[in-house]
């Protein structure tokens, strides 16, 4: 009885395992096909979870019905590297802009058929989400001849660990690339700083752009959020930086204090951060800091050192409003501020201490 049973299950067992894959689609079907999708938008092709495999994408690139075709979608399509080389040789594809070739077998191989075709020269995005691209892959594509249009570039989900993250946030080559995704691949610390690192210029870039870089304060988490902006070209046009509740220590405030792009600030927000002593001598010493005439320093932990340094600072002669509460100032500190011969513009509640 139990043999019956399992002679009539066998069948089912392996339909579930094969994951209910379809036949390979014919050259005809897959004609009809893009005929029919291609009469409701010309310039867009989605063929979404079909069996194309190498042979079904080999015919698909060599159809003149791609003349017009600059968005290619294949998902999902059981198809690796022989498909993809097809792809990138083919002489249909001269106005293709964008291709995406998620959940797919490329691995590599494949990659390096994209990365040197000259038929894909004018692709702005490229989306391999999900395949199986490693390191090698990615340094392939940032090292690229041809792919120096790109501005949309999807890696989630693959192998990559580090090396090729890099090499991407520093490529000579791929001048116009403003996205990058690198998520769900095993990447280590090193390269998920340096694709922060883009990621934050691109960011800044934006900003600057749409005139809004004094809302930079908001995406800056971290002492490598402020060491990006002080490397970039814009720090020196910001009048008002809101730092607060950014996760800083006394590395960020210091890079602050030394740093030549901050002389038009009037107003610097630090507060809610990790900042001690050290940070608050560090701008009382700044002689960029000149302009300051409001610094927040609530919610922090500076001592009476700080506020020493700070109520003998020439260099914040032009102080308005200076906010230190719930630090760890005591009795000393408090006196030094409040008999402070330097701090003569304040205006009244003197240090916002609650």
């Amino acid at each position: 009885m139990k043999l019956y049973r399992l002679k009539i299950l066998l069948p089912f067992l392996c339909f579930f395992a094969l994951g209910f894959a379809s036949p390979l689609m014919t050259g005809e079907e897959i004609e009809k096909y893009i005929q029919k999708k291609l009469k409701r938008n010309d310039q867009v092709l989605r063929i979404n979870a079909k069996n194309l495999g190498d042979e079904g994408v080999a015919y698909l690139a060599g159809s003149s019905l791609l003349k017009t075709v600059s968005t290619l979608i294949l998902y999902k399509g059981h198809f690796g590297d022989e498909g993809v080389r097809a792809l990138a040789e083919s002489k249909n594809l001269d106005q293709l802009t964008a291709l995406y070739l998620e959940n797919n077998n490329i691995t590599d191989l494949g990659v390096e058929y994209i990365s040197r075709s000259k038929q894909l020269s004018n692709l702005k995005v490229l989306n391999l989400y999900h395949n199986q691209i490693s390191d090698k892959g990615a340094g392939l594509i940032a090292e690229s001849d041809t792919l120096t249009q790109l501005q949309e570039l999807n890696l989630n989900y693959n192998q990559i660990y580090g090396p090729g993250a890099i090499q991407l946030t520093h490529s000579t080559k791929l001048k116009n690339l403003k996205k990058i995704e690198l998520t769900y691949n095993p990447i280590r610390k090193s390269a998920k700083d340096a694709w922060k690192r883009f990621q934050l210029m691109e960011w800044l870039k934006g900003l600057n752009r749409t005139n809004r870089l004094n809302e930079v304060g908001a995406g800056l988490i971290g002492d490598l959020g402020v060491d990006v902006l002080l490397q970039s070209s814009f720090a020196n046009k910001l009048e008002r930086l809101d730092l607060k509740n950014n996760d800083l220590t006394d590395v960020s405030v210091i890079a602050l204090s030394r740093s030549e792009k901050l002389k038009r600030l009037v107003s610097l927000n630090l507060s809610k951060n990790n900042i001690t002593d050290a940070g608050a001598k560090a701008l009382a010493g700044s002689s960029s800091l000149g302009k300051l005439k409001k610094l927040d320093l609530n919610f922090n932990r500076i001592g009476d050192e700080g506020a020493r340094a700070i109520a003998g600072s020439p260099n914040l002669t032009n102080l308005e409003s200076l906010k230190l509460g719930q630090n760890k100032i005591g009795t000393e500190g408090a006196q030094a501020l409040n008999e402070s011969k330097i701090l003569q513009n304040l205006v009244h509640p003197i240090f916002g201490f609650y």
